[in-house]
C-alpha cells in the first residue's frame, strides 16, 4: 500500500480507488466495480450525489468554516429545523450535530447521565456503536475492537439480543435482563439501554418487535432513556426512513450519523427536549462546521 500509512489500518480489497458515480465505482487502472460497501453504510445517496456535491461547492462558496459553538449560522440552524422534521416521532424534538456517529453515542452517554443521575448502561451481544474508547464499552464484542486496547472503566453491561435469524427468543433476553438487574446491577442505576433496531456488525439481525416494545414498556416504568442507534439502519436503508419506526415505538434518543449528509463526515443526537436541554453548556464535544451543513441538508431532502 504505502510506508507512509500505519499497518495497524485493514483493508478488505487490495485495489486503489479512483473516482464513483451513483453505485459504480473505478480504480486507479480504470477497471469499473458496482459498489456494495457504500462507505460502510454512508452513500445511501450514491457516490457523488448532484444534490450533495451542489451543496458542498455552494457551501465552500460562501464560508469554509465557522464553529457553532463560536458564532451560530444559519445553515446548521435550518437544517436541524429539517433534520427534526424528518424523524418521524409524535413528540417535539431538539438535537445537536457531531463530527461523527461514535461523536453521536459520545454525546448520549453524557446526556443521559445529566438527566437521569445514573451511570450504567445496557447494551446487547453483537452490538457495534463506535471505536471511541467509551463507545468501546457498548460493543458488544472482543474481537477486533477490544483487543489489546482495553475498555475506559464504568458500568456498561450486555444482555443477548432477540432476533428470529439468531434463534434469541424474547422471553429469553426478558429472563436474562431480569437476571441480571437482580444479581448484578440495581435498575435504579441503570441510565439507559441503547440498542440497534438492525445490528450491523452482529450479523445483520433484526430486532424483535415484541421484545421492542417491552422493553419500551421497561424504560417507562423504571425511568430509563431508551437510545435507539440508527447510525447504519437510517436514512431509507431498511426501507423505511428509520428502523425504529417498524417496531412500534419511540425512542427517547436517537443516534445518527453514516448517510445522514451524503458521505461528508457528520452525526447528531435527536430526542425529547428535557434530555437533550438538561445539561450544562459547554460539557458536549464542539459543533460540526458550515460547510457539513449544506449536505445534510441535501441529504434529508426529500
Amino acid at each position: 500500500m504505502s510506508e507512509h500509512i500505519s499497518e495497524s489500518i485493514s483493508f478488505v480489497h487490495s485495489m486503489t480507488l479512483s473516482h464513483g458515480r451513483n453505485a459504480e465505482v473505478w480504480d486507479t487502472t480504470g477497471k469499473r466495480y458496482i459498489d456494495f460497501v457504500g462507505g460502510i453504510g454512508v452513500l445511501n445517496l450514491g457516490h457523488c450525489n448532484p444534490q450533495v456535491v451542489t451543496a458542498i461547492q455552494d457551501q465552500a462558496a460562501k464560508l469554509t468554516h465557522y464553529c457553532f459553538n463560536a458564532t451560530p449560522h444559519d445553515p446548521y440552524i435550518r437544517f436541524m429545523r429539517q433534520l427534526t422534521e424528518f424523524v418521524p416521532v409524535s413528540y417535539p424534538l431538539s438535537g445537536m450535530l457531531t463530527n461523527s456517529g461514535a461523536e453521536a453515542a459520545e454525546n448520549a452517554l453524557k446526556i443521559v447521565r445529566g438527566a437521569t443521575g445514573r451511570t450504567a448502561v445496557i447494551a446487547f451481544d453483537g452490538g457495534f456503536h463506535g471505536r471511541t474508547l467509551a463507545t468501546l464499552n457498548l460493543n458488544g464484542k472482543v474481537a477486533p475492537y477490544k483487543q489489546k486496547v482495553g475498555v475506559l472503566p464504568g458500568p456498561v453491561f450486555h444482555i443477548p439480543f432477540p432476533s428470529k435469524d439468531n434463534g434469541v427468543t424474547t422471553e429469553q433476553v426478558l429472563k436474562a435482563l431480569e437476571r441480571l438487574l437482580s444479581v448484578e446491577i440495581d435498575v435504579n442505576d441503570v441510565a439507559c439501554i441503547i440498542f440497534e433496531p438492525v445490528q450491523g456488525e452482529g450479523g445483520f439481525l433484526d430486532m424483535e418487535a415484541d421484545f421492542a416494545q417491552a422493553l419500551r414498556a421497561f424504560c417507562d416504568e423504571h425511568g430509563i432513556v431508551l437510545i435507539a442507534d440508527e447510525i447504519q439502519s437510517g436514512f431509507g436503508r431498511t426501507g423505511q426512513r428509520f428502523a425504529f419506526s417498524r417496531l412500534g415505538i419511540e425512542p427517547d434518543l436517537i443516534l445518527l450519523g453514516k448517510s445522514i449528509a451524503g458521505g461528508i463526515p457528520l452525526g447528531a443526537v435527536v430526542g425529547r427536549k428535557h434530555l437533550l436541554n438538561n445539561l450544562a453548556r459547554r460539557h458536549l464535544f464542539r459543533q460540526p462546521d458550515w460547510l457539513r451543513c449544506g449536505p445534510g441538508l441535501a441529504g434529508t431532502n426529500d
